[in-house]
């Protein structure tokens, strides 16, 4: 190597060193400090392709968890509700019972019907209130088909049909009839008659036939719009009630948009006795909701005429239609709990998969200290010997002035 001043090849030798092992130095620092192998695309471009896709399917794996978790919740509301109407049905399977007693009178036997018509509000509210984050899963509400004057478009030369409100009217199909100055609602088994004696001749007012669980709202443009308008309007016309569906609900319980196992649906119920899609449970609140009279059996309301007979058939019938709405609640409920232990299954496999795969993403991105610690100490002394040699390299030129003397 010739002798040269403006050209130190030592030195720069040495400073290239130097920037490696400062570099090196600052990688392993920057690793240990942060916790990950990568930090940036340049540390691995092929490992930042892999862990983020790993980090979208753990994250998707967490979710589906999640919503079978839920799924689960909501489940379970349902078969609580489910257990407590059981009760509510194996209570009145007792009344039942004991009400084709024929050593009781009718006010004993009309005692039984009050407290079985307290149970039969009890199902319904159950069906009503049961609730999983704004959702029904016990209940719907009726709906209805009819005639066109009783649309909701409905109108005419006295006014017009505003609302009709049939959420807690019995399904089947109702009539209407008419008498002087009064409406006759009435389904063949269940009769109501209104007045319109106490209702404005104009106005906006409400037809409540609650005993049926029938509200139409009426706006009457006309002097006697009331009394002869909408009477002659829903006279002859039909209204058709029928149990609103239950709803199906779809809960993704996997990471993959296309697998069909991944996605599963849990069908809500209606256990009401207004309006259930268990003709049985319809069964039991029309029964309850029936009196007897002396020309025969019409409803299981108290009344001093009825026959020890009338008694006896009434309550065997709704012993009848209780033994078949248990029998269908608790296959219900055995569809609600093999859907539980499923559900089950797949949040265990879930968050297994998740930790597997949350393990292989950690191979990839995170710092193995031991490795890493390793490096840096590494790094420290070739960072000391580089800045040794650069200070050696920087005097070799001096040697030149011993030729100059």
């Amino acid at each position: 190597m010739p002798a040269v001043i403006n050209t130190n090849l030592a030195s720069l030798f040495a400073q290239s060193s130097l920037n490696n092992a400062q570099g090196n130095l600052a990688t392993s620092v920057q690793r240990l400090s942060s916790g990950l192998r990568i930090n940036s695309a340049a540390d691995d471009a092929a490992g930042v392709s892999i862990a983020q896709t790993m980090a979208g399917h753990i994250r998707a794996l967490d979710q589906a968890s999640l919503n079978a978790q839920q799924a689960i919740n909501l489940v379970q509301t349902a078969d609580t509700s489910l257990s407590t109407v059981q009760d509510i049905l194996l209570r009145m399977q007792q009344l039942a019972v004991e009400g084709a007693n024929g050593s009781l009178s009718n006010t004993q036997r009309g005692a039984i019907v009050t407290e079985l018509g307290q149970l039969n509000t009890q199902i319904n509210s159950f069906a009503a209130g049961t609730t999983y984050n704004g959702i029904k899963v016990l209940g719907s509400t009726s709906t209805f088909t009819g005639s066109a004057s009783v649309g909701l478009a409905a109108s005419g030369t006295f006014g017009s049909v505003t609302t009709l409100d049939v959420a807690n009217a019995y399904t089947g199909t109702y009539t209407f009839s008419t008498g002087t100055n009064t409406l006759t609602l009435t389904d063949g088994s269940r009769t109501q008659t209104i007045s319109f004696a106490d209702l404005p001749a104009v106005g906006s007012t409400t037809l409540s036939f609650n005993n049926l669980g029938v509200n139409i709202g009426v706006q009457a443009t006309a002097v006697s719009g009331m009394s002869t308008g909408f009477n002659a309007a829903l006279v002859g016309k039909t209204l058709t009630v029928s149990a609103g569906s239950v709803a199906s609900l779809g809960f993704q319980i996997g990471a993959s948009s296309t697998a069909s196992g991944d996605s599963l649906s849990i069908s809500t119920l209606n256990v009401s006795t207004l309006n259930s899609n268990y003709s049985s449970l319809v069964s039991v609140g029309t029964t309850i909701g029936k009196t007897v009279d002396t020309t025969g059996l019409a409803n299981l309301a108290t009344n001093t005429a009825a026959t020890d007979t009338q008694w006896t058939t009434a309550f065997k019938a709704l012993n009848g239609y209780v033994e078949t709405a248990l029998n269908d609640i608790s296959s219900s409920r055995a569809t609600l709990g093999a859907t539980m232990n499923q559900l089950g299954f797949v949040n265990t496999t879930l968050q297994a998969q998740s930790a597997n795969e949350q393990a292989a993403r950690s191979t990839v991105v995170d710092t193995n200290f031991a490795a890493e610690t390793a490096k840096l100490t590494k790094g420290q002394i070739m960072q000391q010997a580089a800045t040794a040699m650069l200070a050696q390299a920087n005097q070799m030129p001096n040697v030149i002035l011993s030729l100059l003397k």
